[in-house]
């Protein structure tokens, strides 16, 4: 009682004194701890002092600080999963700064479920970060990541495991920061168990420059990083399964992880014809796959990653498109050309990869980075179909066989070299790479042309062989100096320059009387340089909240091409002045908002620059154009990201505005008397894409066994053409939005329900021509039920209806795959599973592209109904 009174006392002789006194704000930094001593990093600290409230996550140290905090006295509350939340009342009695150090956590008798919310923060959002806490997102015992990632907001996994974070795709993964598997997202994702998994990050990488310097520039790439809980880097697992189902179907594949620290080996194989992640790739597949990936750190300075892929696909794939282009004369009088056309086409592709990474932190002054990476393709193919293409009343009907193969290398090496000053902030960077590509392709056409126009009929019969190489030798370099002018503003000088050098050679030959002629008007050398210097100056500012970079870069460029067959050289030259400029704004540690603008040019490829026409397919001959200039692109995007640490709710949204000068557009010219036309290309302004997305995610309960989520995106494109010297203008406007519903209850059901409707639209400037409407209505449900501790039922069902499409038998698909999995042995190591696939053998692929004049349905088939018994076995052991 006396200590109660003391502290009541205490509280109103503070209280008093903070109501006379000016308003002050205070600090209080500390650290958090387990009983023994152990820091706690992630922990949630929060403080309480009036009606105001201030949080933050505790380092990796166990360490954190608060400051602005108006009041001396005031609560302070830490909680983290596992552990009773500590509570207790502090007065800042002298000075401005409190340290506190008795933060103690005791262990908690609470289950998981009871204090994954209260003890974790789900999600943390950082400038260009946004990172899931995996213990707040619960998996079933067994799952791999792929199962967490399909829980997060804002995250999709489709059927083929690509992974998207708000719309765009996640094109790498790396596990503590090192690459894994390269850029095979879909094994990465099957390959690591869920339960030995930390944090999962969501990173917007501006490249290694970035990383050290903060000067960010250019459009980032979505890496997603996966952090291992400490006490289970050191264990191994592997799990092993084969199938076998009816029409000659089979799934086998391995898979294994061994961890000693940071020493990381891991290996996945593959042998399916069937739909080895359950996705709806078009056509009927065959796939063999072998991937392997190490990574060590072998002291505090050097470590090293590497991978190595092989891919063998096999595809058959049946399509129909329907292609209808949109014309108009010289008096700009509307002329459609209609195309309904069929094809059978068979491929044989084979792949190697292999890349790494060498990282040596020479002191703590330099640090140099190698990124070697190699691949080798083999390919081969050959396709059958027919088309008839309508145009006023001309038509033509054209039957076509082609037979190709191909081998291509691609190699290329980065270097990478930063050097700190001993004055902060001042560094020097460089950088530079040299990349080597070669291809060659070998192609056989046969076309049978039958042109009606007026009852009257004339067939034309087409035999060509074609070979082409190409080799491309590119080089890179740049410096980049950055020097410190006040506390938070920084000034950085750049120069980077770029030269790639293109090597091409085309031999055509027509079949006569079963005979190879050599045809010089198809044939053809031709060399192409494109080379550019650009000189940037940026201006750092870095606050507590406001971070920006305002830039201004000179770039000239010169494409340069010879036409060595013809002995002529033509030389086009550009000056872009190019302001650059970056603004991000911390509203609090759960939100910001950034925006993003550059300048970049894109280079011409050989078929658009080549001289000489490629008329394999008499209906559309297409000639490059030596003259045209690179295509100078503006770009703006602005993201916003919101997160509440308490409740899990997520709000993100993007927008991206995208300009074209000089864009290199297509030309049509007919030709008369028939349905044929010519195609070319020139430079043209006028083109032009706004983007757009967002995402809400909300759990209704504390525990997240309820969440809704509401997701929607849109995209702008204003497309050029030319037809008979008239330009021609197609605005096509495509939007989706959508509606989530999951239930996650712990050994009773994962479940998500999704519904979606979708609208593609496209007008053009000319009033003659309709507009072109296409609409989609998805429903669905995907999840799995679990009955007593070892059997599991799972589920998806979708449901499309689509309207719109001017092709296609199978208009409407409803898709169902069903599956029941026994687990037993010990530790649940075997299970035996049985699946149903597409049960109503409606399985098939609708889509509609749009561009330039051109708008292309398209259907093609896809793997049916098959049913498949599976063994599966899976070994395990983390810890001591």
């Amino acid at each position: 009682m006396r200590v109660f009174t003391k502290s009541i006392s205490i509280f109103l002789l503070f209280a008093g004194i903070l109501t006379n006194s000016y308003a002050q704000n205070y600090t209080v930094k500390g650290i958090v701890l387990d009983t023994a001593g152990l820091p706690l990093p992630g922990a949630v600290v929060r403080i309480k002092s009036g009606t105001d409230s201030i949080g933050t996550s505790a380092n990796p140290d166990g360490t954190f600080i608060l400051s602005k905090i108006k009041q001396k006295q005031f609560t302070l509350s830490a909680a983290f999963i596992g552990y009773d939340t500590f509570s207790k009342q502090y007065i800042i009695d002298k000075g401005t700064i409190l340290n506190i150090t008795d933060i103690k956590l005791k262990p908690s008798s609470n289950t998981l479920e009871g204090v994954v919310i209260s003890g974790v923060p789900p999600v943390k959002v950082t400038e260009d970060t946004v990172s899931f806490n995996a213990k707040a997102f619960p998996v079933r015992e067994g799952d791999a990541v792929d199962e967490v990632l399909k829980r997060l907001p804002g995250i999709k996994v489709d059927k083929d495991g690509n992974v998207t974070s708000q719309g765009a795709p996640v094109t790498k993964i790396r596990v503590n920061g090192k690459d894994f598997f390269g850029t095979d997202v879909a094994t990465a994702i099957k390959n690591l168990p869920a339960d030995i998994i930390k944090n999962l990050q969501f990173i917007d990488d501006y490249g290694d420059q970035a990383k050290l310097t903060g000067i960010k520039t250019g459009e980032p790439e979505k890496v997603l990083n996966l952090t291992i809980e400490e006490d289970k880097k050191k264990g191994y697992f592997a799990r092993a399964s084969a199938g076998v189902g009816n029409s000659d179907r089979y799934n086998t594949s391995i898979r294994g992880n061994s961890m000693k620290g940071e020493q990381q080996i891991s290996f996945d194989g593959t042998s399916a014809n069937a739909n080895m992640r359950g996705g709806n790739g078009d056509g009927i597949n065959t796939r063999n796959a072998l991937g392997l990936n190490y990574k060590n750190e072998f002291s505090t300075k050097l470590s090293a990653d590497a991978a190595y892929n092989f891919n063998n696909n096999k595809n058959n794939t049946i399509s129909s498109t329907y292609t209808q282009s949109v014309l108009q004369d010289a008096d700009q009088n509307p002329i459609n050309r209609l195309e309904n056309a069929g094809n059978n086409s068979r491929s044989n592709n084979n792949n190697h990869w292999f890349g790494g990474n060498l990282e040596y932190k020479i002191d703590t002054m330099n640090y140099l980075k190698i990124s070697p990476n190699f691949s080798y393709s083999n390919n081969s193919g050959n396709s059958a179909g027919g088309s008839e293409i309508t145009q006023d009343t001309l038509s033509t009907n054209r039957q076509s066989t082609n037979f190709n193969t191909s081998n291509n290398i691609n190699a290329r090496t980065n270097f990478f070299f930063n050097h700190k000053f001993e004055k902060k902030g001042r560094n020097l960077t460089s950088w530079g790479n040299i990349s080597y590509t070669s291809g060659e392709n070998y192609r056989d056409v046969y076309n049978k042309y039958v042109n009606t126009h007026s009852n009257l009929k004339d067939s034309v019969l087409q035999n060509q062989l074609n070979n082409q190489d190409n080799r491309n030798l590119g080089l890179n370099a740049g410096i980049s100096y950055m020097e410190p002018i006040w506390k938070k503003t920084f000034l950085e000088v750049n120069y980077n320059w770029n030269r790639s050098a293109t090597n091409n050679s085309r031999d055509a030959y027509d079949v006569v009387n079963g005979n190879q002629v050599f045809n010089p008007n198809l044939s053809n050398i031709y060399d192409y340089q494109f080379i550019t210097n650009k000189v940037g100056l940026n201006y750092r500012y870095i606050g507590e909240k406001l971070n920006y970079t305002l830039g201004l870069n000179v770039q000239p460029a010169i494409l340069r091409g010879e036409n060595l067959s013809n002995n002529i050289q033509t030389v086009n030259r550009t000056f872009n002045l190019i302001p650059s400029g970056r603004f991000s704004y911390k509203f609090s540690n759960q939100e910001s908002f950034d925006i993003n603008y550059w300048g970049r040019n894109n280079q011409p490829s050989f078929l658009q620059l080549q001289p000489i026409s490629d008329n394999s397919n008499l209906q559309n001959v297409v000639t490059g154009n030596p003259n045209l200039k690179p295509e100078f692109i503006q770009s703006v995007n602005a993201h916003y990201k919101q997160a509440d640490w308490n409740a899990g709710k997520v709000i993100q949204a993007n927008f991206k505005y995208e300009r074209t000068d000089d864009r290199i557009v297509s030309t049509k010219e007919r030709v008369p008397g028939t349905v044929n036309q010519r195609t070319s290309y020139i430079n043209a302004d006028g083109y032009y894409t706004l983007q757009g997305d967002y995402n809400i995610s909300k759990p209704l309960s504390s525990e997240r066994k309820f969440t809704i989520g509401y997701s929607g995106s849109g995209q702008l494109n204003n497309n050029i053409t030319f037809t008979d010297d008239s330009r021609i203008e197609a605005k096509n406007i495509s939007w989706r939005q959508e509606l989530e519903f999951r239930v996650d209850l712990k050994d009773i059901v994962n479940l998500q329900l999704e519904t979606s409707y979708s609208q593609n639209l496209t007008n053009y400037s000319s009033d003659s021509f309709a507009d072109r409407q296409s609409n989609r209505f998805e429903c669905g449900i995907e999840g799995r039920n679990y009955f007593f501790k070892d059997l599991t039922f799972g589920y998806d069902f979708t449901k499309q209806v689509n309207s719109g499409f001017d092709n296609g038998a199978v208009r409407n698909p409803t898709l169902l795959r069903l599956s029941m999995e026994y687990k037993f042995m010990k530790n649940d190591m075997a299970a035996l599973r049985v699946e149903g696939f597409d049960l109503f053998d409606q399985n098939s692929g609708i889509s509609r592209d749009v561009f330039d004049n051109v708008i292309v349905d398209r259907q093609v088939n896809r793997l049916g109904r098959y049913f498949m018994l599976s063994l599966i076995y899976r070994v395990r052991k983390f810890g001591g």
